[in-house]
This record gives C-alpha cells, structure tokens and sequence, in this order.
C-alpha cells in the first residue's frame, strides 16, 4: 500500500467520524470533554518504518506532551500541543545485487524529537476522534543495532538532524473528570533519505507509530447540568434541564421551588444579613421605612437579572420593608451568592 493511500483511507475515516459527530452531538449548551483543558500525555507503543531496506521491522517509541484545548461548548474543540519523544527504527535485507560502497545488512536507527503542532478533537458519545499535525525537529544516529554506526554515519556524509512532518489520528476515552485512555497512529514523513545510513530510490524515508497512553487534565470545565455555568461558579449545580439561569447558574425554579414558601413568620438573623425560616435562606439587600423606596430598589435588582421580594415587618411602632433575594436551601449557599451579588451590582446597589 502506497502512502497516498495511508492518507486517503485516514482522512476517509475522520471524514466519517465528523459526519456522525454533526448527527450526534450538535449541542452547544454542553462543554467538550476538553474544553479549556491543560493535558499532560504520556504514550509509547511501536514504529515501523519506510526506508530504503526492504524488510521493515517493528520497534520502540514514545512521546510526552503537553497542551491545551481552547474553550468550547461546541462538538469539536481546538488545542495546541508541544511534544517531545524518541524511539527506534529497525529494518534488513537491502538488496539482492552487489551494491558499493557496500551496505550493512541490517540498521537501528535512535533518535529522539521535540516539536509542535495543533489538534482538532471531536465529541462523539463516551469516545475524543481527534486528529492532529506536528512539525518536530530530530536527531538520528543510524547504527547497526550493536553499537556500530553504520559507514556513512561513521564518515559524516550527512547531517544528523532533520524534520518530521506527522499526520496523527486517534481516540481518547475518558475515563473520569482528569483522566483518560488514548489510542493513536501517525504517519511521520522526513525530510531526509539517510535515516537508514542509505539515499537510494526517489523518496525521502518515513515510518508508522502506534501508540497507547494516558492523559491527566486540569482546569477542565464542567457543567452537569448543561445550563451554560460553569460548575466552578454555578450556586445552583442541579438546574433543571432547559430552565433560564442568571450569572450563577440559579433559575426561578431554584430560588423559589414548587409548593415550597418562606415562612417570614419564623424568620430569624442567622449571620452576614442572612436570614432563614428554619428551612430556606435569603439575603438582604437593604431595609426602609417607605414602599415606594423598596421598589425602586426592587426594580434596579429585577433589572439586572436577579428575583427580589419585599417583606413587610412591624419593629415596634414601625413598619419596615425589607428587600431579600433568595431562596437557597444551604447557608453557604446563600453566602456565596450574596457575595457575588455586592461584587457585581456594587456601583447601583449599596
């Protein structure tokens, strides 16, 4: 098999994998898997090379990388990798004919790589299709796999260092929030035909990787409920499904939930203008003596995305009017989301 026909039959199969991810999972609610995710990979598997040596062998390879995917509700994400490996490639039998200067019958090529190159990552159910390219830069040492180098090596008839141009696919497997399995092939084209010891035919030499590993994330963002908060900042992680949130992720649903009411008759101070009725808890954003005052400051807040309530209460021989926002079934809950609240709203609500 040619190697045209390597690229064709891997574009052909990523072209199918796209077509099923634009059936399957055109949410753009929903993060991907590795939206705003910084990785950290480690793979190793074996490389089988093209060269000018008419029996190829199957030898050693690995890589680490780093990268990060940009951020993306989409189906498909893009990120940018560094990458850094090494290996070996082993091949015999050169020729039939009598060839001069003569050729070792056998050669191990070492070389280790570092390089750079982008990623296109898909979603598609509980697997990552992922397809990438990277530029690396090299530095080989063809041997005879005893610890001899091979003739024009030994004479430097070349130089030991050139460039690799990889067309990768795979398919990654998360396994949990930070982790998961990875499978991948690369077909790496050279810019030299000495990798073997050898410059003999029309074309530069290339190989194959297979590889498995696995990949630790950080700084992934998540959202369980799919209500487009991130679950880092989202006060409300149970939403339900296609409910309208604010900033925090909270719905009217939420804040004020069926058949469930707060009872201002056993209301009491818990801490930080907090206040519960033994079940819920709201904040208060500011008391006056006057309705019309309260609703004026009840109008700026509705304004500005958020549900307040006034509450009548009589202390002593005065009535006051109290502006709340709740509900939240926690006090910590209640606690951050005031704490967001003033941060956000403190040049208009004092």
């Amino acid at each position: 098999m040619t190697w045209l026909n390597y690229i064709k039959i891997t574009f052909l199969i990523f072209s199918l994998i796209i077509e099923i991810g634009f059936a399957q999972s055109l949410s753009t609610k929903k993060f991907h898997p590795l939206s705003n995710a910084f990785g950290i990979s480690l793979e190793a598997g074996g490389a089988i090379p093209r060269t000018d040596y008419l029996n190829d062998e199957l030898d050693f390879t690995g890589r680490l990388m780093v990268e990060y995917f940009f951020t993306s509700r989409s189906f498909q994400a893009f990120g940018i990798r560094l990458i850094g490996g090494g290996g070996f490639l082993s091949g015999n039998y050169f020729s039939s004919y009598i060839y001069y200067p003569p050729v070792s019958n056998n050669f191990r090529t070492g070389f280790i790589f570092i390089g750079s190159g982008f990623v296109y990552a898909l979603r598609l159910g509980e697997g990552v299709p992922y397809l990438a390219t990277t530029i690396n830069y090299t530095i080989f040492d063809p041997g005879d796999g005893s610890g001899n180098q091979l003739p024009n090596n030994q004479y430097g008839v070349y130089e030991k260092n050139a460039l690799i141009y990889s067309i990768e696919g795979g398919v990654r497997f998360p396994f949990s929030e930070s982790w998961s399995f990875n499978l991948s092939t690369n077909i790496n084209f050279l810019n030299t035909d000495y990798f073997d010891d050898v410059k003999a035919g029309l074309n530069n030499d290339a190989f194959i990787t297979f590889s498995a590993g696995i990949s630790f994330y950080l700084s992934k963002n998540t959202d369980k409920d799919n209500d487009g908060i991130d679950d880092k900042y989202d006060l409300c992680p149970d939403t339900p499904a296609g409910a309208i949130v604010d900033e925090f992720g909270c719905s009217e649903f939420d804040l004020n939930p069926e058949n469930i009411t707060y009872n201002i008759l056993s209301d009491s101070y818990i801490s930080n203008s907090i206040y519960s009725d033994g079940n819920l808890f709201c904040f208060e954003v500011d008391k006056f003596r006057g309705l019309e005052i309260a609703k004026e400051l009840q109008v700026k807040i509705t304004a500005l995305g958020y549900q307040a309530e006034i509450f009548k209460i009589s202390i002593g021989n005065v009535i006051w009017y109290l502006v709340r926002i709740g509900y939240f079934d926690t006090f910590e809950k209640a606690n951050l989301y005031r704490e967001n609240f003033f941060k956000k709203t403190k040049l208009i609500v004092k």
